[in-house]
């Protein structure tokens, strides 16, 4: 009998084979995973990763890896990472095919609607058995986990996968539990506390949380002459917001961890990392004549997850609600609309992962269009006679059709040949040498430099006394003040000008450069193995 566990750990089982057998076995850039090697070494120093610090992300990460290390010591450090990726998306996968086996199929509206509303009439009036049940929220749940925008996140190191978790761990709350209001309330707010220590892009939905949650927060039980419901709300939304503690307590431990965004030792600095200021010029900063070719991927990405042909069933399921739950309708479109414009009018390469809970509100619509699909062609006698009483049928064609799109694209997909960062760390453990400099600029470059040198220690092993210092970053007073707690022997820190640390340090100690970059001039750089030397001051003329 499928039921509702066995329905969702069925899903989360085939998701996790799925993503294992595609996970990338080590440190990647691939999928907009540049900052997987900054999230690995954060945990591993004790430290905070890039704006927003991450809290609930990073201190889950070093659980994590402190457990596979006690059980598979020999492990590749990235690959745990990657594998706690998975884990997040298929605990989401199992999420869902319990949602998606009871709403909207069993969703009442009917009690909040106008004695002789007849819009419900639309919806479809199929025998939903329990078979039918089951193997529409296993298909729901499939087509879900093998969307390429989640099925490329669950196979690196990357904060997008418990990002959805705490997504669709929202949604369970809001559409499918019943319990008491006074701790549906708490956990939505509980929820949304943790996604905002978590990613703050989470704040997009709660348009759609107060509007579902209105009735409950007009439930009155009088203290003091107030209503329960918004405090208990907003009593959740602090209990999961003090994870943000984490930050400033990072700043205690002695020596400073090295990957310490930030420093969040004073107010100002708490608030520079958790506000994102140094992201905040990517928002609204979209040229006019890009905001066309930003909305043409928006279109795409959205069109590709369960092709177009299953874009076009999740409209119908739209249509659907738009006849017969008009408040489900008003939740879908509250959840789904100020997500897709931020990710249109944010002006970054991978904005278009903000879309990961739109996703997966079109996978839930699913259901319903193929319902509709099916009554539709019933009418019509598409079917024969025998298979006219139920959609299990239908649901299986779908299913496997969904299943031959998932291995035509598996081979694109797959990161298991996946090697660029590792050789890339390989190769600068190749050439650096005992006390070298090493400037850095860009994300992966940075990130890789970081991840080997603090978290799998291989470049730390073959250059012992290495010394990083990120050009973009030096930009911050927190970095400037940061370079001299980590090297207090380095000459030149402390002064802003980057190019004082080479001028100082320049024929005293090796020094590379990841990237052709200032403060050294091209003509006075060499190419070694991945990176670039610069030539000996001995050796110039």
């Amino acid at each position: 009998m499928l039921n509702r566990p066995v329905v969702a750990l069925l899903g989360a089982g085939l998701a996790f084979l799925l993503y294992l057998a595609t996970l990338a076995p080590g440190l990647t850039w691939e999928n907009f995973g540049a900052d997987g090697g900054d999230l690995l070494a954060a945990a591993v120093v004790n430290g905070v990763p890039h704006p927003t610090g991450y809290p609930l992300y990073t201190l889950l990460l070093q659980g994590w890896l402190a457990l596979l290390g006690a059980l598979l010591p020999a492990s590749d450090i990235a690959w745990r990472g990657n594998l706690l990726n998975a884990v997040y998306a298929a605990a989401a996968v199992a999420i869902t095919a319990d949602i998606s086996r009871q709403w909207p199929l069993n969703y009442r509206e009917e009690s909040r609607m106008k004695p002789g509303n007849t819009r419900s009439e639309t919806w479809p009036s199929i025998n939903h058995s329990p078979r039918t049940t089951a193997v529409l929220s296993l298909f729901v749940a499939l087509a879900w986990a093998a969307s390429p925008l989640l099925w490329e996140q669950a196979i690196i190191t990357e904060v997008y996968t418990l990002h959805s978790l705490l997504v669709v761990a929202l949604g369970w709350i809001l559409l499918v539990y019943r319990g008491r209001r006074t701790r549906r309330v708490f956990a939505s707010g509980l929820v949304l506390g943790l996604g905002m220590a978590h990613h703050m892009t989470i704040l997009l939905l709660v348009p759609a949380v107060l509007y579902l949650l209105l009735p409950d927060l007009h439930w009155q039980r009088k203290i003091n002459g107030a209503g329960r419901g918004p405090w208990l709300l907003v009593g959740g939304v602090l209990a999961g917001l003090l994870l943000y503690l984490r930050l400033p307590l990072t700043t205690l431990i002695k020596p400073l961890p090295p990957v310490n965004w930030g420093i969040p030792e004073t107010a100002e600095n708490f608030w520079w990392l958790v506000s994102g200021v140094a992201y905040r010029h990517y928002l609204f900063s979209v040229p006019l004549d890009s905001l066309l070719d930003k909305f043409s991927r928006w279109s795409l990405v959205i069109s590709q997850q369960f092709t177009p042909l299953g874009f076009g069933i999740s409209l119908a399921g739209l249509y659907i609600l738009d006849q017969s739950r008009p408040r489900l309708r008003n939740f879908v479109l509250l959840w789904m609309l100020p997500l897709s414009l931020y990710s249109i009018i944010y002006n970054t390469q991978d904005s278009l992962t903000y879309l990961l809970p739109v996703v997966w509100m079109l996978a839930l619509l699913l259901p319903v269009g193929l319902l509709s699909l099916h009554q539709w062609s019933v009418t019509r006698g598409l079917w024969p006679a025998s298979l006219q009483a139920t959609a299990v049928p239908l649901v299986l064609l779908a299913l496997a059709l969904w299943i031959g799109v998932s291995l035509y694209r598996l081979p694109t997909i797959s990161l298991r040949q996946d090697d660029k960062a590792i050789r890339f760390v390989q190769g600068v453990s190749a050439v650096l040498e005992p006390g070298s400099l090493v400037f850095s600029s860009a994300d992966a470059e940075t990130f890789g430099l970081w991840y080997g040198t603090w978290a799998s220690g291989e470049i730390a092993a073959a250059a012992p006394d290495l010394i990083l210092v990120n050009v973009a970053l030096y930009q911050f007073e927190w970095y400037r003040n940061l370079l001299p707690r980590l090297y207090p022997d380095l000459p030149g820190t402390g002064t802003a000008q980057v190019a004082d640390i080479l001028v100082t340090n320049r024929g005293q100690r090796p020094i590379f450069f990841t990237e052709q970059i200032g403060p050294a001039d091209p003509e006075e750089l060499e190419k070694v193995g991945p990176i670039w030397r610069l030539i000996p001051v001995e050796s110039e003329g």
